[in-house]
């Protein structure tokens, strides 16, 4: 069942998800947790656990979603997978090709996304993350959300926080002489850079980011046009990745 009811209510109570435009996800019960970590407690003896996700478009146009998901941590002999627009893939599968359309203040159905998770009788954590993002918007800042399937924790027990980092697209895109990336980096992190190579894969240029910081202008006036690939890199590891255009 689609979730627009609840822009009816937002009229009579206070929102949860915020004003910020963009894709907003939630949880079930309409909580942000667009960049957050969802937590998911079941027994180790269920056949399957479910985490809902929802994904709300808090723009004005229509966007086109995908999603893919990342194995952070995977608690050996369990297995997962995610269901996509009414289709459950198999476990080997890590990204949806077929987009889901949103329209204008639009929230995804019931069934347009949820991940499923197999305990198999194991008890313990696995740590999984799922990026919403579009192929075919170039503007489009992709969101993530990470998911803890615990199959050992109480609720008073407090369980390790997943790594959290983010990477937006540049704006603008495409740029001329300048653009500008934000970035989160997760708690404890002894380095970090953007390395920035074009569409052959050679390198064009290397920074290393501060910290302390969350954004970055980057000079782009001595590139040629063309497409570039922009990654961000955490601890010398490639944890996501991003296109940018330059036109003069």
């Amino acid at each position: 069942m689609n979730k627009l009811v609840y822009f009816i209510l937002s009229f009579f109570v206070i929102p949860s998800i915020s004003l910020g435009e963009g894709l907003i996800l939630l949880d079930s019960e309409d909580n942000e947790i667009t960049g957050d970590t969802l937590h998911v407690r079941g027994s180790p003896d269920e056949s399957i656990i479910k985490g809902e996700v929802f994904f709300h478009n808090n723009t004005g146009e229509d966007v086109e979603v995908l999603v893919r998901k990342e194995e952070i941590e995977i608690l050996p002999g369990t297995m997962n997978t995610f269901c996509w627009n009414g289709l459950c893939f198999p476990p080997d599968v890590y990204e949806a090709t077929e987009p889901i359309i949103l329209g204008p203040g639009e929230t995804s159905a019931d069934d347009d996304f949820y991940a499923e998770y197999i305990p198999n009788g194991n008890s313990g954590i696995s740590i999984i993350n799922y990026e919403f993002f579009s192929e075919e918007d170039d503007s489009f800042e992709a969101v993530n959300v990470t998911i803890v399937f615990d199959t050992e924790s109480t609720s008073s027990v407090e369980l390790p926080k997943a790594p959290v980092y983010h990477l937006s697209g540049p704006a603008p895109n495409p740029a001329t002489d300048f653009t500008h990336i934000s970035y989160n980096l997760p708690d404890g992190a002894s380095n970090a850079s953007i390395v920035i190579n074009n569409i052959n894969g050679l390198l064009v240029k290397k920074i290393t980011l501060d910290l302390f910081s969350d954004y970055y202008r980057l000079n782009t006036s001595s590139f040629q046009d063309g497409i570039y690939l922009y990654s961000l890199v955490i601890d010398n590891t490639v944890v996501s990745t991003k296109k940018l255009i330059i036109s003069k």
